[in-house]
């Protein structure tokens, strides 16, 4: 479950691995990555339309985070620079690297953090997403491509979130300036955006549940369940719902859309296995919303054989296989296609 904690993108991952700084008189936290790989499709989506280069070799994340925890009514911060491939299904990995405020290389976010009393704070700044299953660098998943249901959240942003903790629990609220689209570019006509949202553990369950609201654009419900059944097996499930507001809702067609993503992660020592299964409802087959590109319905399938020789270094390939009701991909000719089959392989350093 996508997790609400100062350390942000890199949660889960980093924590145990990370180093700690002494600077003046404070404590900072130094963790983040570098992951190389090699990534094929078979087809291509229409951004890369033209091009005759369906594999590539590619730098898929170099990321350094620093971060300081605030204490009772202090303040600290989180900031994290670098590149990311954000590597989906859609382009199986055949893309640029991607900043959020620079293209290629820069910050990819970054927030001050206020501590006013206990278990109440204020996040000000580049925020990351508490929506979805999924997270920003590909080294604190699962898989090495984002899945659909991802591609369709919200993702890094410009905004303020404050957050109150009760026991195993956590209420938050914030207000930004997304754009609305996985890179932060000009996407949607949305011109800001509010949540709501809860998260926390009920029966041994990890829970998010969480209302998103794109001005004059779309609305989110989203709903994360992750579990470990014991330690050699993880499971998850993302359900997202969104709609489109009148304002943004294309005429003959419908406003509404879902999807569903199932994430089965067996484990034994240093082996795992992740599998994502997903399926995608963007409307009626020729009135689709365009919340999921135009796919009336598609499926998609993920496996990420992973090893670890040590706790933090991996060697993982992928195969993953996007079959749609309609033809969204091409193949190196330009004709259209309604299925797309990519793999990779990356190996990863994380400290």
């Amino acid at each position: 479950m996508k997790k609400l904690v100062v350390v942000g993108l890199l949660s889960g991952v980093t924590i145990a691995n990370a180093g700690q700084i002494t600077v003046a008189n404070s404590d900072i936290d130094l963790s983040g990555g570098v992951t190389s790989g090699y990534f094929y499709s078979n087809n291509i989506y229409p951004n890369n339309t033209g091009s005759s280069n369906h594999d590539d070799f590619k730098v898929s994340n170099l990321i350094v985070s620093l971060s300081s925890q605030p204490k009772n009514g202090g303040l600290g911060f989180t900031a994290a620079f670098g590149t990311i491939l954000l590597p989906t299904l859609y382009d199986g990995g055949i893309t640029e690297n991607k900043a959020i405020l620079n293209k290629g290389f820069g910050i990819l976010f970054g927030y001050v953090t206020y501590a006013p009393v206990e278990n109440l704070t204020l996040d000000a700044g580049l925020l990351t997403t508490n929506i979805g299953y999924e997270i920003a660098t590909s080294f604190s998943n699962p898989n090495i491509t984002y899945g659909g249901v991802f591609y369709a959240q919200p993702f890094i942003y410009p905004g303020a979130r404050i957050t109150y903790t009760y026991k195993d629990f956590k209420f938050y609220g914030e207000v930004s300036k997304d754009k609305g689209y996985l890179d932060g570019s000009s996407y949607s006509p949305t011109s800001g955006a509010y949540a709501v949202g809860t998260l926390g553990t009920v029966y041994g369950i990890n829970y998010a549940l969480s209302y998103y609201d794109y001005t004059a654009y779309k609305n989110l419900v989203d709903l994360v369940l992750s579990k470990s059944i014991n330690e050699n097996l993880d499971v998850a499930l993302n359900f997202d719902y969104q709609w489109l507001d009148k304002t943004a809702k294309q005429s003959g067609h419908d406003s509404n859309g879902y999807g569903v993503a199932v994430y089965i992660i067996p484990k034994y020592q240093s082996f795992s296995l992740p599998i994502r299964v997903e399926y995608l409802n963007d409307g009626s087959k020729g009135k689709e919303s365009g919340i999921y590109n135009y796919v009336s319905s598609a499926y998609t399938v993920t496996l990420t054989p992973t090893y670890k020789p040590t706790k933090n270094t991996y060697i993982r390939a992928e195969a993953s296989y996007f079959k749609s009701d309609s033809k969204i991909f091409f193949d190196k000719s330009n004709n259209p296609k309604d299925s797309k089959t990519s793999a990779s392989i990356e190996l990863g350093f994380l400290f």
